[in-house]
This record gives structure tokens, sequence and C-alpha cells, in this order.
């Protein structure tokens, strides 16, 4: 309730009636403004700040109900409460249909005056604290909008701070390759090779956040199939070996972390398929990343010579320390197989908060 005085506004053609409504609010504390036409009470209601609008149903120019159409039209209007003589019930639902807060039948004894004082104070309250929930509705709204543009500005930014880490990181592997070509030194090539393939994993992941929408997660079908495409075109950077790598993927998404730990695994295991199972000669690599129940299995397998160290001799050289450390990133385990021929490498690591699994059929390429 505000400190000063509530004002009414009360609308009857009956000047006694308004003198006698008018002294028992007065006692009660508000201050009675009348209006005897229906022209003069809505010039007074859009003219002065009134809290309650005291409504009689019959008006010499119009009745009530249309008045109150008028009065409740514009907006904050003040709550209207409805006067009737009538005990016609249909007249005080029309009246509620029409806007009013509430009604008071009249009676010639004035006992409803003690009714009419308690529905101008319930309407007051009431009026308050639905304008109370539309000021918070409000305040809501625009918190919301402000996050929102927020959340798209932090989107944006994301989006441009990986484009720029993106071509960073594939200048830097364009280095690596170009150094690689120009070294008379195979050991060099070699391991500028592979360097350059690590940095082309994390480089792609970059790329598949700035060009997403959404920037929590990476389609590792579209991440992995860019990065076969890089290592295709590594790979066959010269002499006579011819190799073909493929992909079968599931429709699986991840956060960038585990983005980037599948992504460099799966380029070292192609690496090395590469390089041991095919040593003198180019060969098939088929790589497939398949949800199981409860994990991912990510396989390397090829057709080669096989490569040395399966039963457990394998020399811990800086691509198995890589591999090792980011199957413990993802939770998981490295194991190897014999085939006949060639070897298929597995890394399995269970499906956590970051991973999650689409109901899409696989995509191949």
């Amino acid at each position: 309730m505000p400190n000063r005085k509530p004002r009414i506004l009360i609308i009857d053609d009956d000047d006694g009636f308004c003198r006698l409504v008018n002294g028992h609010m007065a006692r009660g504390g508000f201050e009675v403004v009348s209006a005897n036409t229906a022209e003069a009470g809505i010039v007074s209601a859009q003219a002065n700040n009134f809290d309650v609008i005291i409504l009689d149903h019959i008006l010499p120019e119009q009745d009530g109900l249309t008045l109150l159409g008028e009065l409740q039209s514009g907006q904050g209007a003040a709550p209207v409460v409805y006067l009737t003589g009538s005990q016609d019930s249909r007249v005080a639902v029309a009246a509620l249909k029409a806007g009013a807060a509430d009604y008071v039948v009249k009676d010639v004894h004035g006992d409803f005056l003690i009714l009419l004082e308690k529905a101008v104070t319930n309407a007051m309250f009431a009026t308050a604290i639905k304008r109370d929930k539309e000021r918070a509705e409000a305040e809501v709204r625009i918190a919301r909008d402000e996050f929102k543009a927020l959340a798209e500005e932090r989107a944006l930014l994301l989006r441009e701070v990986n484009h720029r880490v993106s071509n960073s990181l594939q200048l830097i592997a364009s280095l690596l390759h170009f150094q690689g070509d120009i070294s008379g030194n195979a050991d060099v090539k070699a391991a500028l090779k592979e360097a350059n393939g690590r940095v082309l994993a994390v480089a792609r992941v970059h790329r598949s956040l700035y060009t997403s929408l959404d920037v929590r997660w990476v389609s590792l079908a579209e991440y992995l199939s860019s990065l076969i495409r890089d290592l295709q075109n590594v790979s066959s950077g010269g002499g006579d070996h011819l190799n073909s790598i493929s992909l079968v993927c599931d429709q699986i998404q991840t956060g960038p972390d585990a983005a980037v730990a599948i992504g460099i695994v799966a380029t070292e295991l192609v690496l090395n398929a590469l390089k041991h199972a095919y040593p003198k000669e180019g060969g098939q690599v088929r790589v497939t990343l398949q949800a199981q129940a409860l994990e991912i299995e990510l396989a390397v397998e090829d057709d080669g010579v096989g490569c040395d160290g399966i039963d457990g001799k394998r020399r811990r050289g800086l691509g198995q320390r890589i591999i090792a450390g980011m199957a413990d990133k993802l939770d998981g385990g490295l194991r190897y197989e014999k085939l006949s021929p060639g070897t298929r490498a597995i890394l399995s690591f269970p499906i956590g908060n970051q991973i999650r699994v689409l109901e899409d059929d696989p995509a191949a390429s």
C-alpha cells in the first residue's frame, strides 16, 4: 500500500448515493471522487490516477456493462468494482466476464457499504499483486534476453577463437609437411610426418567447433572423415606407396577434449599401420568407430605383414606413449589382435557424460 490515501472514483448518477459512499470510504482512509455521468467518468478515469473505480450498473446515457468495457480498455486500467441493485445473478456474472474485479449488490439500508469497502481493498491488493507479477515477469524476460545475447556473443567468440586456432595449427602442419619434404634424412622425414598428423588431429577439432552451431559437441563422423582425408594426403606424398584409408563410423558426438584424444589415437594407429604393416609398398587401412552397449570401440586394422610387439614386447616409443596417455584420458584401454593377414588395434572406452550416441544410420566414407 502506498503512503498516500488510496483514490477511488465512483461513477453513479445519484448524488445522495455518492455522498453516502464518500462518507463511509473517507472514514476508512480513502479519497473519493464522484462522476455523475458516463462521459464524466471516462474523462476522470483517463485524467487521474485512481486505485479503484466503483461503477453503477444503471446510468442515464448507457448501461454500466458498456462503460465497463471502455474503462478496462486502456493500458494499466484501474480495477472496477461493479455495483448493482439487481438480485439477478446474471448481471453479476456478466460484469465479471466483462472484466470487473468484484461486484456488490446495493441495499436500501446501507449494509452493503462494509462489503463495498472490503471489495475495494481486495481489488487493490489483487491489482498490486498482478502488477508485481507482471513486473517480475518483465524483469525475467529482460534477464533472459540479456543472457541469450551474452550466450550468443560467447558462442560467436568461441567460434572465432577456434577458427584462429585451427588456422594457426594448419599453418604449423603445413610447415612440418614442407620441412619433411625437403629433408634428406628418412628418420627426420618420418618423424615430421608423424608430427604433422598429430597437429592436424588437433586442428581438425577446432575446425569442427568453429563450423558448428553448438561448440559443446563434435561430430566424430565428420571429424574423423576429415582427419582420414588429411592422413590420406600425407601418406601418399611420394614414392610407390599407394595407401587407401577407409572409415566406417556411427553417429557419435563427444566434447572437444574427448574428440582430440580420439583423433590423436586414430592418427597414431593409422600412421603405425602404414609404417609397419606396409614397409615396402602401400596397402589398405580400415578405421571403424562403433558404439557398443556401454562403450565405444575405435578399431584400426590392416592386411599387412603384422606389427611387432603384439605379444607385449612392443617398444615404448613416442607414439605408443601418446596413445597410452590419450587412452588414460578417455578411461579406456588399448589391445591388439592378430589377423590373417594383418593386425587390428582396438581402443575401448566407456560412454560417459561427454559422449552421446545418436540413433541415425552409421555414416561411411
